[in-house]
Parts: C-alpha cells; sequence; structure tokens
C-alpha cells in the first residue's frame, strides 16, 4: 500500500482531519503502560483507580500525547512534520472506554519559508465527553 502525501496547497483552513478511534481494552493498557513506563497504578490497578475516586484505570498523558501525532501523521503522510503540539487533560480516559481523536484545520500559513498548518484536535470519549483539548502545528510540503 502506497502512502498518501497531504500537501498544503490542497488544504483549507475549515477542513477536518480524520478521526482515529482506539479501544482501550485492559491488554492495551497494560502495553500503553509499559511503552510509556509510566507504571503508576492509577494506569493498570483497577482496585487501586477505584480506592483513588477513579472509575477504572486510566491511561497515561503520554500516550494521549502520542495520540494525537498518530491522527496528524495518519492525516499528513510521510512527508508532513509536526512542529509543534500540546494538550490540555479536561478528563480521564478509562480502560474499557472507546476514545475518537480528531480535529480541524485552523490557520494556514507561510512563515519562515515553511507551509504551516495550525490545528486544534480533540479526544472524546464513547459518550461525548471531551478528555483532552490539543493544539498543533504541522510543516507540509507544497506542490511545485
Amino acid at each position: 500500500m502506497a502512502l498518501k502525501t497531504l500537501y498544503w496547497n490542497d488544504i483549507s483552513e475549515g477542513n477536518d482531519i480524520p478521526t482515529v478511534s482506539l479501544e482501550l481494552t485492559r491488554d492495551r493498557i497494560v502495553m500503553i503502560v509499559c511503552g510509556t513506563r509510566d507504571i503508576f497504578p492509577l494506569h493498570h490497578d483497577a482496585d487501586f483507580a477505584r480506592a483513588s475516586g477513579y472509575m477504572a484505570p486510566t491511561v497515561p498523558i503520554a500516550f494521549l500525547q502520542g495520540l494525537l501525532g498518530r491522527c496528524l501523521t495518519d492525516w499528513t503522510g510521510p512527508a508532513g512534520r509536526i512542529r509543534k503540539i500540546s494538550l490540555a487533560l479536561r478528563a480521564p480516559s478509562y480502560q474499557g472506554d472507546i476514545i475518537n481523536v480528531g480535529g480541524k484545520v485552523i490557520k494556514k500559513y507561510v512563515e519562515n519559508s515553511e507551509n504551516k498548518v495550525d490545528c486544534e484536535l480533540v479526544v472524546e470519549r464513547q459518550d461525548g465527553k471531551v478528555t483532552v483539548n490539543g493544539r498543533a502545528t504541522v510543516i507540509l510540503p507544497a506542490r511545485t
């Protein structure tokens, strides 16, 4: 399968960024904890999570930041580069949730000879609750 490249010329402010969906199964949470090296019990121990006032284990913030990056790179293809990315955690994403991350293009511009796109991103649980608001700037190639 050939990877598609998104060109700066082909997008407009207001364009949607396609959604990435992911089920947070127990096995996936354990892999996330291992991958992020965030072994705090809130992320893998159901009894600890409940005793701490949470409904279930939660995913680490580092994973959510990586998921925002995946959403962007799935959209841009291999030629896109993430220049910066930030997030604000609004609510937990729990084991058992299905989370969706997507967004919109909010600004398209050229700065220092780079074709930049500013994006708003959001992570949402299956119940519609927004768990993360994010912002990012990506650099895209231009058609010549």
